[in-house]
């Protein structure tokens, strides 16, 4: 009976040492089961969040979408509008007997009915004379280039049916422009003189 006594001690041992290991065991899984659980709600709670935030910048962008297109149509309007107070024209300022260069201001906008000098001042720094006797400005200086001695500031218009250069044969204030007219501005001594 000795043995048996000692073999049911051991097996006694050996089962309560594996029910503790078992509950071991189990309490780890458990707490990791529980920590799994915590993670997939804040899981599920991140992508509610997400969610609710996408669908507010989609609402917001429907709203800038249909801002966005009243706004154009405003704008659309407006340039309507003010395409009818403006003209484009190219202006060249030749600068050939001074430095040797040449400068194009190509489709530049200017009030409708504006006159050369005030188109040029658009592009250019002008400094002029008003000359009453003939009832127009005289163009001193462009760009700082300032009249000298037998030199002047001439102005030309294209003529694109004849395809040349035309002398202004008026004060460049008194000159009013067309839309898309080409006009030159060059520093030189005049052919009549």
């Amino acid at each position: 009976m000795g043995l048996s006594k000692r073999g049911l001690v051991i097996f006694c041992l050996g089962w309560l040492v594996s029910l503790v290991l078992t509950s071991f065991v189990a309490g780890y899984y458990y707490m990791e089961f529980q920590k799994e659980v915590q993670l997939s709600r804040e899981y599920a709670n991140m992508y509610n969040n997400l969610t609710q935030n996408y669908t507010g910048l989609l609402n917001n962008y429907l709203e800038l979408v249909a801002q966005y297109e009243s706004e154009k149509q405003n704008l659309t309007e407006l340039v309507e509008e003010y395409q009818s107070c403006i003209m484009h024209v190219n202006i060249c300022i030749d600068y050939k007997e001074w430095n040797a260069t040449v400068v194009w201001y190509n489709d530049t906008i200017v009030p409708l009915g504006c006159d050369l000098l005030q188109a040029t001042r658009t592009v250019a720094i002008v400094n002029s004379t008003y000359w009453s006797a003939h009832q127009a400005s005289f163009v001193d200086a462009i760009n700082g280039v300032w009249k000298a001695g037998a030199r002047f500031w001439m102005w030309y218009r294209w003529n694109a049916e004849k395809k040349i250069w035309e002398y202004g044969n008026v004060g460049a204030d008194r000159y009013k422009l067309t839309n898309s007219e080409t006009v030159m501005w060059r520093y030189e001594i005049p052919g009549y003189s």
